[in-house]
C-alpha cells in the first residue's frame, strides 16, 4: 500500500512504533511528510501532564475566530461528570441511562482521564470516587463477557441482538487501563488482562477469517454483505476493530496483533471511494463516514502512519461539504441514515488535521456554543481534547452565502442563502440486508429560518417514501436503476430512469422567500404517482388555506388541494398543493435500529402525494418562508 500527500497534517499524538518494533510500514513517505516528534512511551500517562493553555473562553454570539475547540470540550467534559456519577451503580459498576448496555461503559475512560488530568481547571483531579466509578466500571464489562469475550448486545430500550465485541467499548476500556495501571491492584489488573486479551483476541480471529459462529442473532449479516479481506466485511465496524487490534498490540507488545490491525485498517482505506466516501449500499453514507474517519483518525494518532493521510483528505473534504449549514448531516445521498437534528459532535480531532477542518470544527463549536448545548460524557469527547491539533485554519464553504458542491453527475449541494439543497443520483438495487435503506428519495430543501422543510431520508420496501411510484403488472417500479444530476443554475435537477421510463424533478430558488419544485414525466403517455416526504412531526400542527388547523399525532390526517384551499402551512413555512394532490400523516419508516424494525412516533413524517400522468405531466410546488 502506497501513500503520498499534498499538505502538511497535524503531528499525530502517539509516536510511531514501526521502528521500535520492527515492523513493516507497507507504504512510502515522502520526505516533506516526516515531521519531528518525541516518541512518548506505551504507558500513556503524559494524559497526566497534556499541556491544555489558557486559551480564551468562547463566548455566544463570539465570531469563529474567537472559538477555543479544545477549552469547549474540557469545559463539556467536566460538566458531564455529575449527569455520569449520578448514573453510576455501586454493587454492580454499571452505568444506567433509562437502561442499561455495556457500551455505557465507555464513559470509564474519561472519569479515568479526569482523575489523572493534573489542571487547575479540574476540580475532578485525584477524585476517588471517580477513580471508583472507572475501576467497578471496568469490572462490570469483565462481568459481562462470555468465555471466548464477547458480550450481549443490548439496547437501553431492553431488546437483545446477540453477542458481539462492542468496538467502542473495547477502545475506552484499552486506554482507561492504560491510565489506570498505577491504580489497579494486582488482581483486578489480572482480570482486566483476561477480559481485554479475550476481547482482542476474538476480533484478531475474525479478521484472520476465523469466524465466531456465536456473534449476532442472525440479523446482521446475509448473502448480500459484501466480504473484503481475510474473509472479514471491509466497513466501518472492521475498522474500528483492525485499530482496535493494532493498539492492543502496541499496549501489550504484541506483535501479530499490530501488523494484523494494521492490513485491516489499510484494507478499509483502500475501499474509500474516489470520490471521497466509504461505500455503503450503492453510495454514501454521511453518518457512518465520520465512524469511519474516527477509526482512522485514531489509528493516524497511534501510529504515525503516513499511508492514512490521502484517504484522510479525501475523505475529510467529502465530509466537511456534505453538512446542512446548521452543522447536522445531510441524508439525501446517506444509503444507511435518514435526517437527524443536532450538530455533529464526533471525529473533531480528525477533521483538526486539515487547516479547512480546524475551521469546521470551529464553525461546529461556534454552533453549539451559540445554542448552549451540552455534551454527555463520552470517550468521543475526551478523544477530541487529547488530539486536537492547533493551527492554521481555512475558509470554508458554509461561511459562504453562494456556493455549489458536486461529486460528477452524482450529487449536488447548492448554498443560495438562505436556501440550500441537496440532489442526489446515487442508485443501488433493493438488498436483504436490514441496514441498507432503498434508494428512493433524491431531494431535500432546507431553509435558514425554518431549517428542513423537504426530507430526503429513505425507508426500506416502503413505496411511498419514493419520489416516484410507476405502475406496472404485479409490482409497481419505485426504485430507480439509474439517475442523474443536471446541474444548471437557477434550474437544477434531478433526472431519475425506473426500467423504462424517466422522470425528474428540478429546483428553482425564485427568491430569499420563495422556492420552486417541479416533478415532470420524461416519457410522453406514461403515468405514475409522484411523492415529497414533508418534514412534518408529531406534537406539531399545521394549518390549511381554509383555517383549519390539524394535529399531528399518531392519529391520522389527510387533507387533498380541493378542501385545503390549495396549501398547508406549517412551522414557519407554507407549500402549495397542486390539483388532485393531497397531504397525510404520520408515515412510520423502517427503523433499523430498533428489533422489530418500528419506528417511534417521533421518527413518523408526512408525506405529500401527486398524480401525474398524460394529461398532467408536469406538477409544481412553491414553498413559500412565512417567518419575516
Amino acid at each position: 500500500m502506497k501513500g503520498s500527500a499534498s499538505r502538511i497534517y497535524g503531528t499525530p499524538s502517539h509516536g510511531s512504533f514501526y521502528a521500535k518494533q520492527g515492523l513493516p510500514t507497507e507504504m512510502t513517505i515522502k520526505s516533506e511528510w516526516i515531521v519531528p516528534r518525541l516518541f512518548c512511551g506505551l504507558l500513556v500517562l503524559w494524559a497526566t501532564c497534556l499541556p491544555i493553555a489558557a486559551f480564551s473562553t468562547a463566548k455566544r454570539g463570539d465570531s469563529i475566530d474567537n472559538v477555543s475547540p479544545k477549552e469547549f470540550y474540557l469545559d463539556q467534559l467536566i460538566r458531564g461528570v455529575a449527569p455520569a456519577m449520578k448514573s453510576f451503580l455501586e454493587d454492580t459498576g454499571r452505568f444506567v441511562q433509562g437502561g442499561w448496555c455495556v457500551d455505557n461503559q465507555e464513559v470509564i475512560y474519561p472519569l479515568a482521564y479526569l482523575f489523572t488530568l493534573q489542571d487547575g481547571r479540574n476540580p475532578y483531579a485525584g477524585d476517588k470516587k471517580l477513580l471508583n466509578a472507572a475501576l467497578k466500571g471496568g469490572d462490570a464489562i469483565c462481568e459481562a463477557q462470555y468465555e471466548d469475550g464477547t458480550v450481549e448486545f443490548l439496547k437501553n430500550d431492553g431488546s437483545n441482538w446477540g453477542r458481539i465485541y462492542l468496538h467502542q467499548t473495547l477502545n475506552a476500556w484499552l486506554e482507561a487501563y492504560v491510565l489506570l495501571q498505577e491504580q489497579i491492584d494486582q488482581g483486578r489488573k489480572s482480570r482486566w488482562e483476561r477480559g481485554i486479551h479475550k476481547m482482542v483476541e476474538g476480533v484478531y480471529q475474525q479478521i484472520l477469517g476465523n469466524r465466531n459462529q456465536r456473534l449476532y442473532s442472525g440479523i446482521f449479516h446475509d448473502e448480500d454483505v459484501t466480504w473484503g479481506w481475510g474473509n472479514f466485511e471491509v466497513n466501518h465496524l472492521s475498522t474500528w476493530d483492525g485499530l482496535n487490534v493494532y493498539r492492543a498490540g502496541q499496549i501489550f507488545q504484541h506483535n501479530e496483533w499490530q501488523q494484523t490491525g494494521q492490513r485491516m485498517v489499510h484494507s478499509a482505506l483502500e475501499s474509500l471511494d474516489p470520490l471521497g466516501y466509504w461505500p455503503e449500499f450503492g453510495g454514501p453514507s454521511t453518518t457512518y463516514n465520520l465512524d469511519y474517519l474516527q477509526a482512522v483518525g485514531l489509528y493516524y494518532e497511534h501510529s504515525g502512519d503516513l499511508a492514512a493521510i490521502p484517504y484522510l483528505e479525501r475523505a475529510l473534504d467529502f465530509q466537511i461539504k456534505t453538512v446542512y449549514p446548521e452543522g447536522c448531516l445531510i441524508e439525501t445521498f446517506d444509503g444507511r441514515s435518514r435526517y437527524t437534528p443536532g450538530i455533529l459532535t464526533a471525529a473533531h480531532f480528525t477533521f483538526s488535521q486539515l487547516p479547512e477542518g480546524r475551521r469546521f470544527v470551529k464553525f461546529l463549536v461556534s454552533q453549539m456554543n451559540n445554542k448552549g448545548i451540552a455534551l454527555p460524557l463520552s470517550s468521543d469527547l475526551l478523544r477530541n481534547l487529547l488530539y486536537y491539533h492547533e493551527g492554521v485554519d481555512e475558509k470554508i464553504p458554509l461561511e459562504k452565502t453562494s456556493y455549489v458542491y458536486s461529486l460528477g453527475n452524482k450529487m449536488l449541494v447548492r448554498r443560495k442563502a438562505p436556501w440550500f439543497y441537496c440532489l442526489s443520483g446515487f442508485t443501488a438495487a433493493p438488498t436483504k440486508n436490514r441496514w441498507g435503506l432503498d434508494r428512493q428519495n433524491f431531494v431535500s430543501v432546507w431553509n435558514d429560518q425554518v431549517g428542513l422543510i423537504v426530507s430526503g431520508g429513505n425507508s426500506k420496501a416502503q413505496p411511498e417514501w419514493s419520489n416516484f411510484v410507476f405502475p406496472a403488472s404485479g409490482r409497481p417500479t419505485y426504485i430507480p436503476s439509474n439517475g442523474t444530476v443536471r446541474e444548471k443554475n437557477p434550474r437544477d435537477a434531478v433526472i431519475l430512469t425506473y426500467e423504462d421510463k424517466r422522470a425528474s424533478i428540478e429546483v428553482s430558488p425564485k427568491s430569499k422567500k420563495e422556492l420552486q419544485l417541479k416533478a415532470h414525466l420524461e416519457n410522453l403517455g406514461s403515468s405514475a404517482t409522484g411523492q415529497l416526504v414533508l418534514y412534518l412531526r408529531a406534537g406539531s400542527t399545521f394549518k390549511t388555506a381554509t383555517g383549519e388547523v390539524f394535529s399531528l399525532s399518531d392519529k391520522p390526517v389527510e387533507v387533498s388541494a380541493e378542501n385545503s384551499g390549495g396549501w398547508i402551512e406549517y412551522d414557519g413555512w407554507r407549500i402549495t398543493l397542486p390539483h388532485r394532490s393531497r397531504v397525510s400523516f404520520p408515515s412510520y419508516p423502517f427503523a433499523p435500529q430498533n428489533r422489530q424494525a418500528k419506528a417511534a412516533l417521533s421518527e413518523a413524517r408526512g408525506l405529500l402525494f401527486y398524480p401525474l400522468d398524460s394529461t398532467t405531466p408536469s406538477a409544481t410546488f412553491t414553498i413559500t418562508v412565512m417567518k419575516p
